[in-house]
């Protein structure tokens, strides 16, 4: 710096938060795969008054004790120095950041600490590579995390989605094709109480692991579409459900758990049916009678819509219902029959995708994927990653299959 820059005060401003920085990469990308490019001027900005804080806070807590209006004056001096570190957090928050493929992550932390070995730095690379594997053999023995809000069961081809209450107990939407894998994710996150079981829809690939939710669980109130076709599936759903309340719901239905201050809103189907166009395969009308809702939690909002098609998610979208949401739960496993503009209004950090591996649906998408990830919106899927939790504000943990995207512990 010093043969590019002049004065000295200047090269010194600037190669300080750089060589801040740099050693502190590699555990930037791990803890959030993404760097934002105003952290180096962010650093610059407030250098020159780290300094009097210190000092001021410190004599501050000295002197209060003793001659306090002399420690509230310092105290407040201090404070007003903070506040400027407040407002230049706050205007670079705004710039874009750099996002890192998980993968490339440790590949360039691989790379770093190879660099680092044969350029007589092996102390530092030998550091480096065990705290690597250290979070690594931890992270991925212990799922779904702390204080876990949501989690997206691997059921394969098929939906299961389960929100804590707290004290081993959930609500739990859908519950994919397979009784064992529901029940073992379920068991996994030692759900006892069901007090909300929602089934969006009576295709099998959401309702058919019915027995495997209700398997020594207590289960309180069971919500439905207000279509119940298949008519097997339906009567098929009905057998497995006998002694529980079954309640069809329809948009405008809320529905608040105190205790946990969980709030669902049911924003599809409508009371009386309507008629969309049929897509190719099987079952738009069926599709189109999901359950759709927002589900917010004090930490965490989530939308998910089933299997909803296009126009079903353009009646939504414009329905002036729709907010900004933390988790999108994509619908119909990612297939190419999205109304994209809806990604505009819910505005997602995460998107979820349910999905079988190699399935013979194509799903997800490649170009829908692409949409989300045109937008920055993080997507994670089942089918590569194994069951997703989400946690707050929106840290995600797996269960293996892409151990090495692990990123909260």
């Amino acid at each position: 710096f010093q043969k590019i820059l002049k004065p000295r005060w200047l090269v010194e401003a600037i190669a300080i938060p750089v060589s801040a920085t740099i050693p502190c990469l590699p555990v930037i990308l791990l803890l959030s795969n993404e760097f934002s490019i105003a952290t180096i001027p962010s650093n610059i900005l407030v250098a020159p008054v780290i300094a009097p804080i210190t000092v001021l806070g410190f004599l501050s807590a000295i002197l209060t004790p003793i001659i306090s209006s002399v420690g509230a004056i310092l105290f407040a001096a201090a404070s007003f120095f903070a506040k400027y570190i407040v407002v230049v957090s706050d205007a670079m928050e705004k710039f874009p950041s750099i996002h890192f493929n998980d993968t490339r992550v440790y590949i360039f932390i691989f790379i770093l600490s190879l660099a680092l070995y044969f350029n007589h730095q092996k102390s530092i690379a030998v550091i480096i590579t065990a705290l690597l594997l250290v979070q690594l053999v931890f992270t991925t023995i212990s799922w779904p995390g702390r204080n876990w809000q949501v989690v997206n069961c691997d059921v394969g081809q098929g939906d299961a989605m389960v929100v804590n209450l707290g004290t081993s107990s959930a609500i739990v939407i859908d519950t994919g094709p397979d009784p064992g894998a529901i029940d073992n994710c379920l068991r996994a996150l030692n759900i006892k109480t069901i007090p909300l079981l929602i089934l969006t829809h009576f295709h099998s690939d959401h309702v058919g692991a019915i027995s495997g939710v209700v398997k020594d669980r207590f289960i309180g109130q069971v919500w439905i579409s207000n279509l119940h076709q298949p008519e097997s599936a339906y009567e098929r759903a009905m057998k497995e459900l006998v002694g529980i309340e079954v309640k069809s719901v329809t948009k405008g239905e809320s529905y608040l758990f105190p205790e946990s201050n969980v709030e669902i809103k049911v924003l599809w189907p409508q009371s009386s049916g309507v008629n969309f166009k049929e897509l190719p395969g099987d079952g738009s009308k069926i599709n189109n009678s999901s359950i759709s809702l927002i589900l917010k939690t004090n930490d965490l909002s989530v939308f998910a819509g089933g299997d909803i098609e296009p126009e079903v998610q353009e009646v939504i979208t414009t329905s002036g219902l729709l907010s900004d949401v933390d988790l999108l739960k994509v619908s119909h496993h990612g297939s190419a029959y999205q109304y994209v503009p809806m990604l505009d209004i819910l505005k997602p950090e995460i998107a979820i995708i349910s999905v079988g591996s190699e399935n013979s649906y194509g799903h997800p998408d490649v170009e829908f994927v692409n949409e989300l990830e045109k937008r920055s919106i993080s997507v994670w899927r089942t089918d590569l990653s194994g069951g997703i939790s989400v946690a707050p504000t929106n840290k995600i943990r797996v269960t293996g299959k892409e151990w090495w995207k692990i990123r909260w512990g």
